[in-house]
């Protein structure tokens, strides 16, 4: 059968092509190829911001207006793409690498995060933004994430929800509009969608570790290793948490989802030290089920615990066993602040595969992060940034004053 190149295409073929492209970036590629593309495709016009979310927050002394919104980040592989007519070549030094936009539902403003912590990136003090044009790129997208944020410019995360996916109403039997599953107030589960009164709480186990979507339905994964999947029903009422794996006893502190290609591993972390802050049990004994903790503070068990290895779990989903994974090949594990994803590192310009990237909170008021590597060949821990700086950063251009 005879290929036809896309410029001898029927003009008629792009507005339906152009039915399928929903984001701002897609959309601005669309239309920089050409003329006939540009008019076959209006430009992105952004939705209006969700409402916020009917959430509650306790103790009664937060702040009885505070309102959380759904912020959603993208993460990208990005190479350059040599213009060799014009920079002579293309260089040794552009390598593909890890990029997050963070977008802002209330501005429509965009910015750069860091892939693993999701700490803004910031430029110089007083210094003019930056501008980098995207279609100097080619830009692969690899996930989507989201976090609850709060306050005046909505910049502070919602601490105590600890995880979060949002599920596609096709996917929800109940629901004709995007559900919220959440891991909350130090492991409890639970829905909500824009337009409840409340949160709903999914069943009444309080030692979830780990949410995901896997093969478009919602899995989690408990303290002891097990994981289950949530079966939505034809009301709200009716979700059910049901055992998918068997239990892995695996004796870490924190549990981790993660798809691979197509399978779904667990990532057990171990600490030196496992320590809750004093404050918060005392908060959480006392908080219903429909309120979030208001607290400033993470809610992980590794809160003051120096990380000392992690061991790597597949699920063998036809015998229903879990097989201990020793090496994962050229793959790199990314256990990012709000969610964690692989990718494969042939894809970064000769990065080292068979590593785990995760964060420490660097001190007591967990606002800043270490960055680290964990080596599943010889079981150490070395600083990210030493080893896969240029994986995991814009170039240093985007962060300088010009």
């Amino acid at each position: 059968m005879a290929t036809v190149d896309w410029s001898d295409l029927p003009k008629e073929i792009w507005p339906i092509i152009g039915k399928f492209i929903h984001t701002r970036i897609d959309v601005l590629h669309f239309r920089s190829v050409c003329s006939v593309w540009r008019s076959s495709l209006p430009p992105f016009l952004r939705p209006p911001p969700p409402p916020p979310l009917p959430l509650k927050f306790s103790p009664s002394a937060a702040d009885p207006k505070l309102r959380a919104l759904l912020f959603q980040s993208t993460t990208y592989r990005m190479e350059p793409i040599a213009d060799h007519n014009r920079k002579g070549g293309s260089s040794s030094k552009s390598k593909p690498f890890l990029m997050k936009l963070e977008h802002n539902p209330n501005s429509g403003e965009m910015r750069l995060v860091h892939p693993v912590t999701s700490s803004p990136l910031r430029s110089f003090r007083n210094s003019k933004p930056k501008e980098f044009n995207l279609l100097d790129f080619q830009l692969v997208e690899l996930r989507k994430s989201y976090v609850l944020k709060f306050g005046k410019n909505s910049h502070v995360n919602v601490k105590s929800v600890h995880r979060l996916v949002v599920m596609p109403s096709e996917f929800l039997e109940f629901s004709d509009v995007s559900g919220i599953f959440m891991i909350y107030n130090g492991g409890k589960l639970a829905f909500v969608r824009f337009g409840d009164d409340k949160l709903t709480r999914v069943d009444e186990n309080a030692h979830y570790d780990d949410i995901i979507v896997y093969k478009g339905q919602c899995y989690v994964v408990d303290k002891w290793g097990t994981i289950s999947w949530i079966s939505s029903g034809l009301q709200v009422i009716q979700l059910q948490v049901i055992q998918f794996s068997p239990p892995l006893c695996g004796f870490g502190g924190q549990k981790y989802l993660v798809e691979s290609c197509g399978d779904l591993y667990v990532v057990d972390q171990f600490f030196e030290n496992v320590t809750y802050h004093d404050n918060v049990n005392r908060v959480l004994p006392q908080n219903p089920d429909n309120e979030l903790v208001f607290w400033h503070h993470q809610w992980n068990r590794q809160d003051d615990a120096d990380t000392t290895g992690f061991k790597v779990y597949k699920l063998d989903q036809e015998w229903g066993r879990w097989v201990d994974v020793k090496d994962l090949g050229d793959y790199i594990f990314i256990l990012s602040n709000d969610g964690s994803f692989s990718v494969s590192s042939r894809e970064f310009g000769g990065v080292k595969g068979n590593c785990i990237f995760f964060s420490e909170s660097a001190s007591s008021t967990l606002r800043n992060f270490y960055n680290r590597v964990f080596n599943l060949e010889d079981g150490r821990i070395s600083s990210l940034v030493s080893l896969h700086s240029q994986m995991v950063h814009p170039p240093t251009s985007w962060l300088t004053p010009d």
